[in-house]
């Protein structure tokens, strides 16, 4: 090997051990900076929910890891020119600029000469044999450099386990989204059925997609816990009040005519009275339209009017339109008008396939709505509020199981249901009176005085002005003292804005929604 190629060898030598110097130096430094930063954005991240405990754990080892081996490898493969490092060296081992001096001297040949350049390059070569860098230059690290990456971690370990309730929040926000993800694509589902459900007509198609979208469009821009079940009770709510109950009256009051129908056999409504026991009103009304009183003898002219007024009478509490279109067509048959008869059994037919579309209305209402509680209580179940939940699904079945119940007319889905005596699940006040609705008055505390012993005494004015000062006196009609100068019907309203708005921010408990709003509903003139 040539002298000057010895030379070089050496000082790369050299050059890769300060490589590891510097690497290993600004590695521990970047730990430090990793820890620091890890801290930092792990405590904000805790905070906001970011991280569950093993996800906390793995981004903590992934910034740690990336700032120290992006530090180490930069420092480590940063630049080092030969001449640069030649004359830190020389500074390092005291070589007397004998390296950085053979350099220059090999850089600019004719400077010097030769002889001279042979000689100095031969006395550099000797000094760099005597240098070991291992001992000469060894790995050094500060002793702050050391500790500091210990307390840090220490500082992470501690906070890792004293945040379980962090981690906790986390979990349960995450099966929130999850929930709240679900119901979305639930609804997405139910919307692409109504689409899709050939009985239903535009307008119940409109009226049925109008809250699911609206709730999807509000899950999806604010997927929140109180949101979202607030969202979901508020449609399944609209979703409720789109079932009309006289129309399961109607089919049902059908559906027992057309047994009748279908057990006399070669009738003309035998066909009829078929699809209407089979529960399918569009079917009956199909069939109906087949039917020709034109093409009919005597005989079945006579039994199909008999038919039709039994049907009449039957749908006549129910659906007095489709009774009477009924009614028509037998006194037409009666008659002998076959052109007038036709006529009403078309109208009545129409009639009866709008039974079917309210009967299919009712039923995609009534799965959609119950979808929607549902959801709401699967997302209080997955925020941690099972208990809440299942009080709201028992309340939810309270209120549907004693819908009308009570003396006189109840107040249920169905006006047309008389209440029984009581209800099957009455709500225990403890306020039933037992001496034919008066009772004795039980004084529990009634103290005279105020601030205690020797207070004055505090009475009740006996309406006359000079028994005690009048502090003050409420809007009312001197004519008539009883009767207040503001009727309740103008602040009502903003009662039932502040009782909207407490519902929507799910102040006001699932179980008691419905019970709140039939409550103001009964309060409206």
């Amino acid at each position: 090997m040539k002298p000057f190629e010895e030379l070089l060898w050496h000082l790369k030598r050299w050059i890769r051990w300060r490589r590891i110097r510097r690497g290993v130096t600004w590695g521990v430094r970047g730990l430090s900076l990793g820890l620091l930063l890890a801290l930092l954005w792990g405590t904000v991240g805790l905070m906001q929910g970011w991280f569950l405990r093993e996800e906390f754990l793995l981004f903590i080892a992934l910034v740690s890891l990336t700032v120290t081996l992006v530090s180490g490898g930069c420092a480590a493969l940063w630049p080092l020119p030969h001449l640069q490092s030649a004359r830190e060296f020389d500074r390092a081992f005291h070589l007397r600029e004998r390296i950085s001096t053979a350099l220059e001297l090999h850089q600019t040949p004719g400077v010097t000469w030769e002889e001279l350049q042979r000689l100095q390059l031969a006395d550099a070569l000797a000094a760099a044999r005597r240098v070991h860098p291992y001992r000469d230059l060894p790995l050094r690290i500060r002793p702050f450099e050391i500790i500091l990456p210990i307390l840090l971690s220490g500082l992470l370990l501690y906070g890792y386990a004293q945040s379980g309730s962090f981690f906790q929040a986390a979990q349960q926000a995450r099966q929130v989204q999850a929930a709240i993800q679900e119901q979305s694509q639930t609804i997405q589902e139910i919307l692409q059925q109504v689409e899709t459900n050939p009985t239903l007509s535009e307008e119940q198609k409109k009226a049925l997609t109008a809250p699911l979208q609206q709730a999807l469009d509000e899950l999806q821009t604010s997927p929140d816990l109180e949101r979202s079940v607030s969202v979901l009770v508020s449609a399944g709510e609209k979703l409720q009040t789109l079932a009309d109950p006289r129309v399961e009256t109607t089919a049902q009051a059908l559906q027992q005519a057309g047994q009748q129908a279908a057990a006399q056999e070669n009738s003309p409504l035998q066909a009829v009275g078929e699809q209407l026991t089979q529960g399918k009103p569009t079917n009956a009304a199909t069939e109906l339209l087949k039917l020709d009183p034109a093409q009919l003898s005597a005989e079945e002219t006579k039994q199909l009017a008999e038919q039709l007024r039994e049907m009449a009478q039957a749908v006549q509490q129910s659906n007095p339109q489709l009774a009477h279109q009924l009614n028509q067509a037998a006194q037409a048959l009666e008659r002998g008008d076959a052109t007038a008869a036709q006529q009403a059994l078309n109208q009545a037919a129409q009639s009866m396939l709008q039974v079917g579309q309210g009967q299919a209305m009712n039923q995609a209402a009534g799965q959609a709505a119950t979808q929607m509680q549902q959801g709401a209580q699967q997302i209080l179940a997955a925020g941690g509020g099972n208990q809440t939940a299942q009080a709201g699904a028992s309340g939810q079945q309270n209120l549907q199981s004693d819908a009308g119940a009570g003396s006189g007319r109840g107040s249920g889905d169905n006006p047309n249901a008389q209440g029984g005596p009581a209800g099957s699940n009455p709500i225990p006040q403890n306020n039933a009176p037992g001496d034919g609705g008066e009772t004795t008055y039980e004084q529990i505390y009634a103290p005279s005085l105020l601030g205690g012993d020797g207070g004055p005494q505090v009475g009740v004015s006996s309406g006359n002005s000079q028994d005690g000062q009048v502090l003050g006196q409420t809007p009312s009609n001197p004519s008539d003292p009883s009767q207040s100068l503001v009727p309740y019907t103008e602040v009502l309203g903003q009662y039932e804005e502040i009782n909207r708005r407490a519902i929507e921010t799910g102040q006001i408990p699932l179980q008691f929604t419905q019970i709140i709003r039939r409550y103001f509903d009964s309060l409206k003139p």
